[in-house]
């Protein structure tokens, strides 16, 4: 992997086409390209980079007829990476990349709960197709009605996904540039990830809340910061898995039931971790036995 990195370091444009290829399948590794080269380079040169890409995005698009969101989601994929390569460059810091992430997705389900309040409005033709196909295929309708009611929590469901594609993008670019500056870096920084408690009392409290109050605003924010905190739940289980020099097998089980039937288990055991770790500092008893 190093020897890859070091080549793509050498050669700008090879990694800008690389960028352009992988965007309309694997936008997250198109946009950890563009991190690698921000973070080397600097975010003049990053951002210059990414409007390359993104023309490049536009000009393919345009010369086999794409529609408007394959565009937008290719130059947006571009942006996010220089803009997330800058922020680490600007900080260094992987943690302030991670949390300003977080608050970026955060502020887009505010702004859209307050603009679409009916998100139905938005997805109810393509919700409804969708819903189609499971009725075709036997579903029960305890499952439909449950189908039904994802509307409400569209925005928060979308931006979850969005800010994972960005943090595994960050860390993806992170990795590569610590590979060729400065090996183990990446792994000490993520093991000390944490959310802080300027985002960690708000998330904590949205999480709370959503328990007792079936307010739109809130159930939208809430899978949004149990990613945050299974994040940070993932940093803690690196961080005791590499004190007490775990077998490797043991993470691999973890990450292999986090796409597995039980995936939504595993969340919320990582979140949870996450959320104590926030508040209590599960981590300091390895510096203390350090």
């Amino acid at each position: 992997m190093t020897a890859f990195v070091q080549w793509l370091q050498r050669r700008r444009y090879a990694l800008l086409i690389l960028a352009i290829a992988v965007a309309p399948m694997v936008p997250m590794l198109a946009a950890a390209l563009l991190t690698f080269e921000t973070i080397r380079r600097g975010p003049y040169q990053g951002l210059v980079s990414a409007a390359i890409a993104a023309t490049g995005v536009l000009v393919i698009g345009a010369a086999v007829g794409t529609n408007q969101l394959f565009n937008m989601v290719g130059v947006a994929t571009m942006l996010s990476g220089a803009a997330l390569g800058a922020i680490v460059t600007t900080t260094q810091s992987l943690a302030l990349a991670f949390q300003a992430s977080l608050l970026f997705c955060i502020a887009c389900v505010m702004i859209a709960v307050l603009i679409w309040p009916d998100a139905g409005e938005l997805i109810g033709p393509q919700l409804e197709a969708v819903l189609d196909v499971f009725r075709d295929n036997g579903a029960a309708p305890e499952q439909i009605e449950a189908l039904s009611q994802l509307s409400e929590v569209f925005f928060g469901l979308s931006a979850a996904v969005v800010f994972a594609q960005l943090v595994v993008a960050l860390f993806l670019g992170y990795w590569w540039a610590c590979l060729v500056s400065a090996p183990g870096k990446f792994g000490a920084d993520f093991r000390a990830l944490r959310l802080g408690r300027i985002l960690g009392i708000p998330a904590t409290l949205i999480m709370a809340v959503s328990l007792f109050l079936d307010l739109r605003l809130v159930q939208n924010l809430f899978p949004l910061v149990l990613f945050g905190f299974c994040f940070q739940g993932l940093a803690v289980t690196h961080a005791w898995a590499h004190a007490k020099r775990s077998n490797p097998a043991l993470l691999l089980v973890m990450y292999l039931l986090l796409v597995s039937p039980l995936t939504a288990v595993v969340i919320l055991a990582l979140g949870s971790m996450g959320l104590t770790d926030n508040w209590i500092n599960l981590r300091s008893p390895l510096r203390a036995a350090t």
